[in-house]
């Protein structure tokens, strides 16, 4: 699809439209070579126009920058450092929080051969403006349930106000990194379902602000991913079960069947929210203790001192 296409859509101007091409590019490579596709000529421009969208993503990019590292072994703690180090001097004002996607298998369009699998692999490097965009991918990446940034009172319903703030937030500094890291990488390191599911919550959000023709495109877009996923990474027996039933919910939303509150990715942000509650519980009280333990350390040396002195 080229850009004269979108432009008759009228979808040319849609960043998240281009981000989701960029993969679908690279999805497209990868089974056209999968199913003994043998013609260069369309193998190639598959690769051209990923290649081409990968180096747009970069060069628009403005909240994050991004280093790729070729490697052939596992990556241990201390060659992560070093990574991290070249990362600083060379994106010195992209620090307040690198992230490195050490789990995860990424390959370039400008490099990979899928003839000759595996292709070359590369460590991905993310360096972050804002350090609460960088905290999101530490926390997607450790956890098992999807996490939700500025929500202080988890478990009240959004005000209008709330639900715009969390879509612009959702559709400007989140959704994009996700994609941007996922466009480079077929299987993830995320969980099967994780970064649609985002998808889908953004898409909720979109409805609840009546701007039906984005959330149509959103969980369009959702959808052709969950189609995708049984091909790109083995699944165990309990993600099928939540991809098809996350399928189903979508296509129930694009036909206007159901409550939106009955969904699927709904119930699974409120079980996210209560897991991110607790967790903010167990870091206050780590730090509490903390602090304890070195007030307790300090009395205790300052009547030693005490004794000592007289």
């Amino acid at each position: 699809m080229d850009h004269r296409i979108l432009r008759r859509l009228g979808l040319s101007d849609l960043p998240e439209v281009k981000r989701v091409l960029q993969r679908s590019a690279m999805i497209a490579d990868y089974m056209f070579w999968l199913c003994g596709g043998s013609e260069h000529g369309i193998s190639k421009l598959i690769k051209l126009y990923w290649q081409a969208m990968i180096e747009e993503a970069i060069t628009r990019a403005e909240s994050f920058s991004v280093m790729y590292t070729p490697f052939a072994t596992k990556i241990r703690a201390d060659k992560i450092e070093k990574v991290k180090e070249v990362f600083t001097k060379i994106h010195p004002a992209y620090v307040e929080f690198i992230y490195t996607d050490f789990q995860g298998l990424h390959v370039l369009p400008q490099t990979v051969d899928w003839s000759s699998f595996p292709p070359q692999q590369y460590l991905l490097t993310l360096g972050f403006k804002n350090k609460e965009d960088g905290k999101f991918l530490e926390k997607m990446s450790s956890r098992k349930l999807p996490t939700f940034t500025e929500h202080k009172t988890p478990f009240s319903l959004l005000t209008r106000e709330d639900t715009v703030r969390h879509m612009e937030t959702m559709g400007k500094r989140i959704l994009p990194i996700l994609d941007f890291i996922r466009g480079t990488q077929l299987n993830g390191s995320f969980r099967a379902c994780s970064g649609v599911m985002e998808k889908l919550q953004y898409a909720s959000l979109l409805s609840r602000l009546q701007r039906v023709k984005e959330q149509s495109q959103v969980i369009n877009q959702a959808m052709a991913e969950l189609a995708t996923i049984p091909y790109l990474q083995d699944i165990s027996h309990q993600e099928v079960e939540l991809l098809q039933s996350l399928m189903a919910d979508a296509m129930d939303t694009l036909e206007g069947r159901r409550n939106d509150k009955e969904r699927v990715w709904n119930t699974i942000q409120k079980v996210g929210r209560i897991e991110d509650f607790l967790y903010q519980l167990e870091d206050s009280f780590l730090k509490t203790k903390k602090l304890r333990t070195a007030r307790r350390q300090k009395t205790k040396m300052k009547r030693l001192q005490t004794a000592q002195q007289s």
